[in-house]
C-alpha cells in the first residue's frame, strides 16, 4: 500500500524508529570515529542528540507536521552535541523552516523541504568537508528530490534513496584519505545511514525497535591519527535576537577548527574545537544569552579510546580538589561543576582557572553561585566511557551538601547495561580526593570492581577533612552563616574549622583564638586527631594563600613523610563558601599500611 503523506503523527513515528536505530549502534560509531579527529566519541554525541530528541518530543507530539517539525527541531538545538549531532540539528531545523505552511506533505513537498534541510546544513560549517555526513546527506536529498518527480510512494522513494545513501557511504574512504588509512567509513554518515535504516525498517515491519535494545558491537578502526591541534571540543547554545551566524563564524575562526553553528536567528547551537573554550564562550555572548556550555578533552578521549588501560573508569565531580598531576597519571575523569558571577556563567577549572576565580571573588560586586553537573553531564560521560571500560566507579559529594549524587544516580539509571559504582564520599575537597586517589591505586592494582568497591567504601570511613576558615564573610554572602554570628566571632577573635559529620553535614568542628600562628595551632590540631601508630595519606589545600599551604604541608612532611602528603588549591565548590584565605587538611587512615 502506498504512502502519499507524512503528518505530525507519522513523522514522529518514523523519526523515533530511526532515532533507536542509532542508538543501538552507539559503541560501533565512536570506535570507527576518526574525523575530524579520533577521540571515538560521535556515537555517543549522536545518541545523546537523538535521544534528547525523543524524550522532548514524546510528550508534544502534534498531527500537524509543521508544528511537529518545529518540536523537533527546537529539541535537536537544545540537545546537539558533537559536530555529526549539530549538523543533524541544523538538518532538521532546516527542514522544519521547508515545510512551514503545511498540515502535512506529499512526496515533492517533502523532496523540497530535504533541499532546504540539506542547504541549511552545508552553511552551517565554515569549511564543508567532502567525505562526511555532509556528502551523504546531500546524495540522499538529492536522489529523494529525483524520485519525487515521478513517484507519489513514500515508500518506494525512501527505500530508493537510501541505497543510494548506503553507497555514498561506502565512498566516503575515496574523499577522505585518514579514512581510508583507518579502513572504515565516516562514523557521521555510518550514523545518518543507520538513522535512515530505522526509519526504512519501520516502515517495511510496522515495529518500533525497543528503547532498551542492546549496542551493537562491530569490528574498530585499524589505527587512529595523533592528537590534534586543538584539545577542547567546545559547544553552548546562544539565545539573541539577531544573531548574525555568518559573522560569529569569522569570529570564531580564528579561535579553532571543526565550527558548526546550527540554529536560526533567535536560537543557535555552536561547535568548535579550540584549545581557548573561555575565549570562545566570550565571543558568542556578544551575540546573546549563552547557556548550555560544554566542554571535553579531547586528547583525554582519545587516550581511553586507544589506550585503555583498565577495565574501569574512574568518575569524579569536580569538587575533588586533586592536583592535576594525579588526574592525568591515573586518567580520572572529571564533570566540572558550573558556577556563575551574576548573569556570566563558567565551567570549573576548564572556562575559569583557579587563579581568575579568586580574583573575581575578591573584585566582583555579584557573590558567585554554584550548580551541580546536570543528569545530563553525567549521562553523556558515562555513555562515553560505556564503549571503552566495563564498568565505573563514580564518587561525589556528600547527598546532604549538594544534589550532586543524585544528578549522577539518576544518569547511570539510564544506563542499565553497564555497571556504575556510585558512592557518597562523605567528605569534601581534598578528602574526596583521598577517596579517588585510593579508587585510583586499586583499580592500577589489579583489583575486581567488587575489590576496588571494598577499598572505596573502607577509605570514607577513614578519610577525615578540616578546614579552617579566615573569615566567615563569604559564608554569611552565600547564605550558609547569618551575618549575627559573624559578628559575635570577629567580636570575640574566633576562626572557625569545620568538618563533615558522619551524617555528611558541614559542622564546626573547634575553633582558633586569634590569628597569630595559626598553620602551627591547625597542624597541632589536626595531629591530635590521627590515631597513634596509624600511616596515614595528608592532603593539604589552600585558598589562593599558598605560602601558608606550604608551611602547612611541611610540617607534616616532617613527621609523615613527604609521599604522604600533596598540596592542591581549594576550587570554586568550597571556596565560594570558604572564601580567600582558608586552609584545608584532610587525611586517609591506610588500614593496609598499619
Amino acid at each position: 500500500m502506498a504512502i502519499e503523506y507524512i503528518d505530525g503523527i507519522r513523522l514522529y513515528r518514523t523519526l523515533t524508529a530511526g532515532i533507536r536505530r542509532v542508538v543501538s549502534r552507539e559503541e560501533y560509531l565512536n570506535k570507527i570515529n576518526v574525523f575530524p579527529v579520533p577521540d571515538s566519541d560521535t556515537g555517543t554525541n549522536m545518541a545523546f542528540t537523538l535521544t534528547t530528541i525523543e524524550e522532548k518530543i514524546a510528550s508534544r507530539v502534534q498531527s500537524n507536521i509543521e508544528d511537529m517539525s518545529a518540536v523537533v527541531a527546537d529539541a535537536a538545538l537544545d540537545g546537539a552535541r558533537g559536530n555529526s549531532g549539530a549538523i543533524l540539528a541544523q538538518f532538521l531545523v532546516g527542514f522544519a523552516e521547508g515545510i512551514r505552511g503545511h498540515l502535512q506533505i506529499d512526496t515533492r513537498q517533502f523532496a523540497r523541504a530535504v533541499q532546504t534541510a540539506k542547504a541549511f546544513a552545508y552553511e552551517a560549517l565554515v569549511s564543508p568537508r567532502e567525505g562526511t555526513i555532509l556528502t551523504v546527506l546531500k546524495e540522499w536529498a538529492n536522489s529523494v528530490h529525483h524520485l519525487a518527480q515521478r513517484v507519489n510512494d513514500f515508500a518506494e522513494i525512501l527505500a530508493t534513496a537510501l541505497d543510494r545513501a548506503r553507497q555514498a557511504l561506502e565512498d566516503t574512504p575515496k574523499q577522505l584519505e585518514v579514512l581510508a588509512q583507518a579502513g572504515v567509513v565516516d562514523a557521521g554518515a555510518r550514523g545518518f545511514v543507520d538513522l535512515l535504516e530505522g526509519i526504512q525498517d519501520y516502515i517495511e515491519r510496522g515495529v518500533l525497535l525497543a528503547a532498551s535494545e542492546p549496542r551493537i558491537r562491530d569490528q574498530e578502526q585499524k589505527g587512529a591519527e595523533p592528537e590534534g591541534e586543538y584539545r577542547y571540543c567546545t559547544e553552548c547554545l546562544i539565545l539573541g535576537n539577531a544573531i548574525n551566524r555568518p559573522e560569529l563564524q569569522a569570529h570564531l575562526n580564528e579561535l579553532g577548527n571543526s565550527i558548526v553553528i546550527a540554529g536560526t536567528k533567535t536560537k543557535a547551537k555552536v561547535h568548535l574545537h579550540t584549545n581557548d573554550p573561555a575565549r570562545a564562550f566570550d565571543t558568542c555572548r556578544a551575540y546573546g544569552t549563552v547557556t548550555g556550555e560544554k566542554v571535553d578533552d579531547m586528547h583525554q578521549q582519545q587516550a581511553d579510546a586507544h589506550d585503555a588501560r583498565h577495565s574501569i573508569a574512574l568518575v569524579v565531580d569536580s569538587t575533588s580538589d586533586l592536583p592535576e598531576e594525579y588526574i592525568d597519571r591515573y586518567r580520572i575523569h572529571q564533570v566540572p561543576v558550573r558556577l556563575s558571577f551574576g548573569d556570566k556563567h563558567y565551567v570549573d577549572k576548564v572556562t575559569l582557572t583557579i587563579d581568575e576565580f579568586w580574583s573575581e571573588l575578591r573584585t566582583n560586586p555579584h557573590h558567585p553561585k554554584t550548580s551541580q553537573p546536570t543528569p545530563g553531564d553525567f549521562r553523556r560521560q558515562y555513555q562515553f566511557l560505556a564503549t571503552h571500560y566495563d564498568s565505573a566507579l563514580s564518587i561525589h559529594l556528600p547527598q546532604k551538601l549538594s544534589g550532586t549524587y543524585q544528578s549522577a544516580q539518576t544518569a547511570s539509571a539510564s544506563l542499565p547495561e553497564f555497571p556504575i559504582g556510585l558512592v557518597d564520599a562523605n567528605t569534601l575537597s581534598v578528602g574526596i580526593g583521598l577517596v579517588v586517589l585510593e579508587a585510583a591505586r586499586a583499580i592500577e592494582s589489579g583489583a575486581s570492581f567488587d575489590e576496588t568497591m571494598t577499598r572505596i567504601q573502607r577509605a570514607v570511613k577513614n578519610t577525615h577533612i578540616y578546614v579552617l576558615l579566615d573569615t566567615l564573610e563569604y559564608a554569611v554572602r552565600g547564605g550558609r552563616v547569618p551575618r549575627s554570628k559573624q559578628k559575635i566571632t570577629s567580636w570575640l577573635g574566633l576562626y572557625v574549622i569545620l568538618t563533615v559529620s558522619p551524617e555528611g553535614a558541614l559542622v564546626p568542628a573547634g575553633t582558633l583564638w586569634g590569628r597569630r600562628h595559626r598553620v602551627k595551632r591547625l597542624f597541632r590540631f589536626v595531629r591530635d586527631k590521627i590515631p597513634a601508630g596509624k600511616q596515614v595519606q595528608v592532603g593539604i589545600v589552600h585558598a589562593d594563600c599558598r605560602h601558608d599551604g606550604e608551611a602547612l604541608q611541611e610540617l607534616f612532611a616532617r613527621e609523615m613523610g613527604q609521599e604522604r602528603t600533596f598540596l592542591s588549591t581549594i576550587g570554586p565548590a568550597l571556596g565560594v563558601h570558604a572564601g580567600p584565605g582558608a586552609l584545608g587538611v584532610a587525611f586517609h587512615i591506610r588500614e593496609d599500611e598499619s
